[in-house]
Formats: C-alpha cells, structure tokens, sequence
C-alpha cells in the first residue's frame, strides 16, 4: 500500500515521563553516599522485564527482590567510584553523552512544548473529526504531467472511478483507503475532510509522487460514555501536541542552524569511511547476514578502529567546531556510541550513511552545548537521569571486569561432563494386542475361540473390558517391558506371535498376543569435544554468579544500607511486563529505564550476619 496513508506524524519530542507528575519523589532507600528514590524505583520496575510480573501472587515479593537488587547495582557504582573507575577515559564519555542527551531533551522542552498552546476551538475540531472514518480512493504518478493531465480529464467530467479501472494501482483500491483523524499531514487531511463525498482533491505533492484523492464515502462513530469522550480528547490532544510540536521544530531547526556553518575533515572522513566499510563488510560475510540484513558496529570495534590510525591522527581535528573542535578519536566514539549499521557495505553507501550520521552528531552536539550554555545541565530532572545511567554504567563496568576473572581448569570441565553426560540405556519395548476379562470362564471360553481360529483383534472389540486400548482393537502400542507389570514380565520372554493367557492381573484376567518387539538399546553421550565450551560456560556462568553474590554480600557489609518501609509499602506497580523506549527531543531514543537482572542470593546471608537498619 502507498505511503501515504502510514503515519506521517513522526514523535521528534520526548516522551513525557510516566512519572514525573504522578508522584511526589521520596528517598526509599540509601546506599552508602547514594540513594534510590521512589520515582527511580517505580520508573526502573515497570519498565524492566521480570519473570511471573504478570502473576499477582507474586507482586510484593518481586518488588522486595527488585528493590535488594537496585541496592546491589548502587553498592557495585559505589565500589567502582572508590576504585576510580568513574575517572577512566570511557566513563568520563558516557558520563558526558548521557548528560548531553538529557540536556538537548531538556532544551526541547524549553524551546518547543513549553511554547505548545492547544485551544479549546481546535480540540473541538478534532472531535469532529476523531468521529469521521473517510474512505478514499487515489490516482498517483510520479509525472507532474501525467497527474495533470489526469486532473484535466476529471474537470471534463470522466468519472474518477473511470480512470482509476485503468490506473495500476486500481489493485491496492479493492476497498477504498480508511482514513482517520491524525493519521496523515495536517495539510491534506484539510485537504481531504473539506471534501463533499464524490468530490476530488487537486494534484498534491509528496515524497511518492503526485496523489489526487477522492472522497468516496465518510462513516460517522459516536462517543456514548464518558470514558469514551475523555480518551477521544487525551488522543486528540496528543495528535494536536504533535503536529504543533513539528511546525515549532521545523521553525526552531531553521532559525538555529541559519547562521552555522561546521566543517569536517574530508581526508579523515575518507579515511574512516574505508575502516568502517571493511569491518561491516567482513561482519556480513562472517555472520552469513541476507543481502537485505542490517549490519551494525560492535562496541568492541572501537578499539579495532582506533588501532588503525596512529595516536597522532586520532588527536587531529575532524568536526572543526568554531569553538572546542572534536577530534577523530572522539568522533570514533561517538559513531561507537549512538550506533552505525547499513544494509549494504559498498563505498557510497557507507559514505551515506557516515555523513548522514555525521551531520547527526553535529547537530546533536550543538543543540547540548546551547543547553548546557543557558545552564539546562543543572536542572535536577537532567541531573537525576545522568546519575542513574552512571551509576547503572559504573555498576555495568566492574562487573564486566569482574566476570573476565573468572577461570576454569580442563580437569573441571571433564569432571561435570562425567557427570553430566552418561549412556543412556533404554530397556527392552514390545507391543501386545489384549482381552482383558473380568472373570476366568469368559477369559477361558475366549482362548477357545482362539484356539478355533477366530481372530484376535475381533474378539478384543467385542469381550476386552480395558476400554482405552478398544478403539485399536485390543493394541496396547510399544511400552517398555518394565512397565504393565506381569505383562511386561512376560511378553519379554515370548516370542513374536506367541498367545498368552489367561493371567491374573490387578484388572482381572488376561489374554495377549505379543506382536511386536525391539531389543534394549544405549544411547552414547555426545563427545566431549564436541560439548567442551558448552559445559565451560555453564560452569563460568556459575562461578561469576557464586563470586556476583559473594562480592555483594561483602560490599553490603561495607556500606550502609537503609530501606523506609512505609515509602516502600505505599508504593504502587502494575502486573504488566513492559519494556519501552524514551524518544527523545530532537531526535533519538534511549531505553525507558537502565535494565538490571535480578540479584539477590546475597540478601539472606546478609540479613543473617546484620540488619538492614529501617
């Protein structure tokens, strides 16, 4: 279908926080110098993916494990700061861009929602036509000509339907289009809801090509219930905000970029353009990706990249701000950080997509340093989320230390295979057909209509009194010799097509017929080369978890931990399994929240040898 009736309305503002203006942020828990508020510990739980979250049963005790484990994260950040972590080179940059991309949604705010005024006449006019469903047809052609000429046709009075039945895209028109309140661009949706039924557009321009659109019919919706008219509005307001969002930014863009002029190292990016090209070349054909696949830069590529160039180069200017320029290893950075993939790896298209991403990190660097300019970095919602993502890296970084410590010897990894993987020896399994009787006479009459020729299976559906083997005639299907008990027993010493009976079993008496029988078999383990790494990372991942929790119960014990247990009881959390992103303001997305496992084999032991003071 065209694309012009997908959503046109891109979100280029943030988000509004869940939670900003829901409650009032009160201190639940300190952590040694740092502390978890409610806001950041409800923010954190509804957008982190839990297992059992959707079960009610479970809710206080997940909040409890959420909460030990957000403790875990902070005594981890604080343990990283007091080793100096927080001044190596790569947290200093997170730190830095984190900040930066609060401060350009914090300049968002100020410059474009803050300037956001929806009147109670426009709100009206969308009711009018939040309650319209318009169904449309279109002519389209990439040709200014051609759609003229079409437009001629149609003053003349040739039907519109007409035209379309000779028009390739009468296939996509089965059905007309369904249009609906902020689905489209302001202007045609003017454009189509001005329309009287039957009438038609003038040819209208746009990123597929000319479009004349026709009204073929409009659908009235009624809203009956209060709830009904105000979730209408919120989505009305929405839509409104949106739209208006985009004409203050497309304004915005256009008066603050007017008068800048950046220039980039042509060499440099030449030069950087080739490395990017190899490694995602090479990554496509490791990976065996499709042809249509997105390739993306590792965050380990950055010091493959950085190797390439001499340290020299890498200090060199390559966006040449008027005012602190950022050099090529910075550059190298940022691309690492905000993220670079394509689809395909030849030269042009990797040049591209490096000056599209180019201009990208411009500007985004240039809307912080106006935001850090008029002091935007020392707003505390800024401050509040740049210090819950460095603490969340900080913990993320030692931890990742931590695990590269992790050893295992070649005698462990053979030990749990022996243990693990054993032959497997599977018993003998037959398949009988059987008339069970509940009395010896009858089973005794039975064998002689056997021994006169009457079949088996015949007289198992008409005397057998086991009613789930009835609908196959008396036929138990293969079973194992251990099971069925003296059945079993038997029918491992017989002989295919040999008739036993009568038996006495636990159901009555007992007629069978062994008709089928496979040998005992074994099953090797797999060879142990074959699973060596397999058994190495599962012990690894046990070792890291065992040393994980050791080391957090020693940092509990070395830090102060207080948990309020009123803040903490009053706090509210939904059942619902969510993971989302905040868009952010000029562009981007980050996750709603940072993510965390669950940690909390070391609270017990903890709670044993001390007490959470509260």
């Amino acid at each position: 279908m065209m694309r012009l009736f997908t959503l046109i309305l891109y979100i280029i503002f943030s988000s509004t926080y869940l939670f900003s203006q829901s409650i009032i942020d009160k201190p639940l828990a300190k952590v040694g110098s740092l502390s978890i508020s409610e806001k950041e510990f409800l923010q954190r739980y509804e957008f982190t993916p839990i297992i059992g979250k959707q079960n009610k049963k479970n809710r206080e005790s997940l909040k409890l494990e959420f909460l030990y484990s957000l403790i875990a994260e902070k005594l981890w950040a604080l343990e990283a700061d007091h080793i100096g972590l927080d001044t190596t080179q790569v947290m200093k940059f997170e730190e830095e861009e984190y900040e930066k991309i609060f401060v350009r949604d914090a300049l968002f705010k100020k410059e474009i929602k803050s300037k956001i005024e929806i009147s109670e006449e426009e709100i009206i006019e969308g009711f009018i036509r939040k309650n319209s469903t318009l169904e449309v047809n279109y002519l389209i052609s990439e040709d200014s000509t051609e759609i003229f000429n079409l437009y001629n046709l149609l003053d003349k009075g040739i039907p519109f339907d007409t035209i379309l039945a000779f028009s390739p895209e009468k296939e996509e028109q089965k059905k007309a289009i369904e249009v609906v309140y902020g689905q489209m661009d302001l202007s045609i949706e003017d454009s189509l809801f001005n329309l009287k039924i039957g009438e038609y557009t003038s040819p209208i321009l746009t990123p597929d090509g000319w479009y004349i659109l026709k009204l073929s019919n409009k659908k009235q919706t009624v809203l009956n219930t209060i709830a009904e008219r105000e979730n209408a509005r919120k989505a009305i307001l929405k839509i409104i905000e949106a739209r208006k969002a985009n004409k203050l930014f497309d304004q915005y863009y256009h008066d603050f970029f007017k008068d800048k002029k950046v220039d980039v190292n042509s060499k440099l990016f030449k030069s950087l353009a080739i490395k990017l090209k190899s490694i995602l070349e090479k990554r496509k054909k490791d990976y065996a990706l499709k042809i249509d696949d997105l390739v993306y830069l590792e965050s380990g590529d950055l010091y493959t990249i950085e190797n390439e160039f001499t340290d020299d180069t890498l200090n060199i200017d390559f966006i040449e701000f008027e005012k602190d320029p950022m050099s090529l290893k910075r550059f190298i950075q940022q691309i690492v950080f905000e993220g670079f993939n394509s689809v395909k790896t030849d030269m042009n298209t990797i040049l591209g997509v490096l000056n599209n991403q180019t201009r990208k990190i411009i500007e985004y660097e240039l809307y912080a340093r106006k935001g850090i300019s008029e002091g935007l970095n020392l707003l505390p919602e800024v401050m509040n989320d740049t210090k819950m993502w460095k603490e969340n890296y900080l913990y993320q970084y030692l931890l990742s230390k931590f695990s590269d410590s992790v050893n295992v010897s070649e005698k462990e990894i053979y030990d749990q295979y022996k243990t693990e993987y054993k032959t497997d020896i599977y018993p003998m399994v037959v398949n009988i057909i059987e008339i069970l009787s509940d009395s010896l006479s009858t089973a005794n009459n039975i064998m002689n209509e056997l021994k006169a020729g009457i079949d088996f299976k015949v007289l198992a559906e008409k005397y057998s009194k086991r009613e789930w083997t009835k609908k196959n005639k008396g036929e138990f299907g293969f079973f194992p010799v251990t099971s069925f008990g003296k059945l079993g027993e038997e029918a491992k010493e017989m002989k295919i097509g040999e008739i036993k009976g009568p038996i006495k079993v636990p159901e009555g008496y007992s007629i069978f017929k062994l008709i089928g029988k496979r040998n005992p078999k074994k099953k090797l383990p797999q060879p142990f080369a074959k699973v060596k790494n397999t058994i190495k990372r599962k012990i690894e991942l046990g070792k890291t978890k065992l040393k994980i929790t050791n080391y957090t119960f020693q940092l509990a014990k070395k830090y102060n931990i207080s948990i309020d247990p009123d803040v903490f009881k009053s706090i509210k959390v939904t059942d619902i399994n969510s993971f989302g992103f905040r868009f952010l303001g000029f562009g981007g997305r980050i996750k709603a929240a940072p993510l965390i496992p669950l940690n909390v084999d070391w609270v017990q032991p903890f709670i044993d040898s001390n007490t959470i003071v509260q």
